[in-house]
């Protein structure tokens, strides 16, 4: 069955495309936004500024607003494919951000990427997309558009040198914690820090080692654990400390843990 399903994130200027097509071709066309697509399962055949192209399960295609090209199955097999789109204004100030306002819209260099790098950021990108907070969502989208755009345009990226300075991290370690029943999104994390949210998000990484969404993750599971041990109600727990559910708050504690809290508590 020929599908496509347009997936709104909690990002402005980005959404997910999710599509699977076992007769469909589509006709020479464009867009007017950047298309990033990864190839799930199966084959695509594509004719692009005047060349045939192959991708197969795995490759990473990128399109331009404008650049018109067309696209099919190979041998009659159908394929899977998930699309980023982006918002030309929404990239280009990505972009600025990237490279220290050195840079802004990218001029794509190619249109098919193999990395397997890169592969694993966007299949981690849509997952948080699909399932994700928005902290989540915005923790890998930008370290996959900095490799894409790295890789496939003539982007340069400016990667900050080290974390923050002391006060800033004691400042923004304290305002994290109280915001653990209603983490904050990065652009929220970055104006605290006086950042751009790239800058913000790879800081925190050379800080810690641990993207945003996953250091307060930690940090919940570490408060909720003597309160579990102490035998409050589970609910409460979970609830008080901005998991979505009890349920979500059991899986999660378990992952870190070893044992749902229920068990861990018995013992």
């Amino acid at each position: 069955m020929d599908q496509s399903n347009h997936i709104p994130s909690c990002l402005p200027g980005v959404r997910l495309i999710e599509s699977e097509y076992q007769r469909f071709s589509f006709p020479r066309h464009f867009h007017l936004e950047y298309h990033v697509g990864l190839l799930v399962r199966g084959r695509q055949r594509y004719r692009h500024q005047g060349e045939s192209h192959q991708a197969d399960a795995g490759d990473v295609l990128l399109m331009a607003p404008e650049q018109v090209h067309d696209g099919a199955g190979v041998d009659g097999q159908g394929y899977q494919i998930r699309v980023l789109a982006f918002d030309p204004q929404w990239l280009d100030d990505a972009s600025r951000a990237l490279s220290d306002d050195r840079q802004g819209s990218p001029r794509l260099t190619t249109s098919l990427l193999r990395d397997a790098d890169l592969r694993g950021q966007l299949q981690g990108l849509h997952g948080a997309l699909l399932h994700g907070s928005r902290l989540e969502q915005e923790s890998h989208l930008w370290p996959a558009l900095a490799n894409l755009l790295e890789q496939g345009s003539t982007l340069r990226i400016r990667e900050p040198e080290q974390g923050f300075d002391a006060l800033t991290w004691a400042r923004l370690r304290e305002w994290l914690e109280s915001r653990l029943d209603s983490p904050p999104s990065l652009d929220e994390l970055a104006a605290f820090c006086g950042l751009s949210p790239w800058q913000a998000l790879r800081r925190f990484n050379r800080q810690c080692g641990l993207p945003p969404h996953q250091w307060l993750t930690q940090l919940r599971l570490e408060r909720a654990l003597p309160r579990v041990l102490r035998g409050e109600n589970l609910s409460d727990v979970a609830l008080g400390l901005g998991f979505y559910d009890q349920a979500h708050f059991s899986r999660l504690f378990r992952r870190t843990y070893g044992a749902p809290p229920a068990k861990l508590r018995n013992r």
